[in-house]
């Protein structure tokens, strides 16, 4: 009997510490342990962080801080209007190359690219400040006493996105959404609820910035109202992503 009782007692410890480990890892439980989580300790410090910082293992440091962060007049000299307490290394990038689809336009409008595709917003400029390789990933701190690009290892692989400033093969951004829903009837209208596990009802409007598509139309970056991997807003299983927006 207390064999039995101690065989159950570890198993509970074991599981409890496991979900410990793993719960900034699954969808909507915050961004301790995610992939944007650079610190040594819980996160990919050891891939892209410098180690510069060991001893306060901070996550928020690489994209935020509290003084000397960017300043207006250098964001919007960028071309960003959003900069949330912004402490990273902007894109060297000055424009990008948007999606197309290509030259030969097919009768159906439904297959036509109904938007006129701009330069990526404010807000998807911070993403691609990591994202596009042309800063190192852990490349932060604006203040006198500090380095930006205190390391030399920049985005690579999958995580690579708009390498050179080319977008053309990843899902378009910078668009209306309202322009192209008006014109094709099988884009949802911007009050659509997402589909898949969405607790909170988000709907396509909520997630618009400036009723324009961004990369945080489909990624909750710090994991916390998401119920997708990937940081996505639900989980694309049976494509529920992609139907939220494309009736099809």
């Amino acid at each position: 009997m207390r064999k039995h009782t101690l065989v159950l007692l570890c198993l509970a410890v074991v599981l409890v510490f496991a979900s410990a480990v793993m719960a900034g890892v699954n969808p909507g439980t915050g961004i301790k342990s995610t992939s944007h989580d650079l610190s040594a300790t819980t996160g990919k410090g050891a891939t892209w962080a410098p180690s510069s910082d060991p001893l306060l293992d901070r996550i928020c440091i690489y994209c935020h801080a509290p003084h000397h962060t960017l300043k207006s007049a250098d964001a919007v000299a960028k071309g960003i209007n959003y900069f949330p307490l912004w402490n990273h290394a902007l894109s060297t990038i000055t424009s990008y190359t948007p999606y197309s689809n290509g030259t030969e336009v097919p009768g159906s409008i439904q297959h036509q690219l109904n938007a006129t595709i701009g330069q990526p917003g404010s807000v998807s400029k911070l993403c691609l400040s990591c994202h596009d390789g042309s800063v190192a990933v852990g490349a932060y701190g604006y203040a006198p006493s500090s380095s930006i690009g205190t390391t030399n290892v920049k985005a690579s692989g999958r995580i690579l996105i708009g390498d050179l400033g080319n977008l053309q093969n990843h899902h378009p951004i910078g668009f209306d959404y309202g322009a192209v829903q008006a014109v094709d009837d099988e884009i949802k209208d911007p009050t659509s609820v997402l589909l898949g596990n969405n607790p909170d009802l988000l709907a396509i409007n909520d997630l618009l910035w400036g009723g324009k598509m961004e990369c945080s139309s489909c990624h909750d970056v710090h994991n916390t109202k998401n119920t997708g991997m990937k940081f996505l807003w639900v989980e694309d299983t049976s494509s529920n992503l992609c139907f939220s927006c494309h009736d099809k």
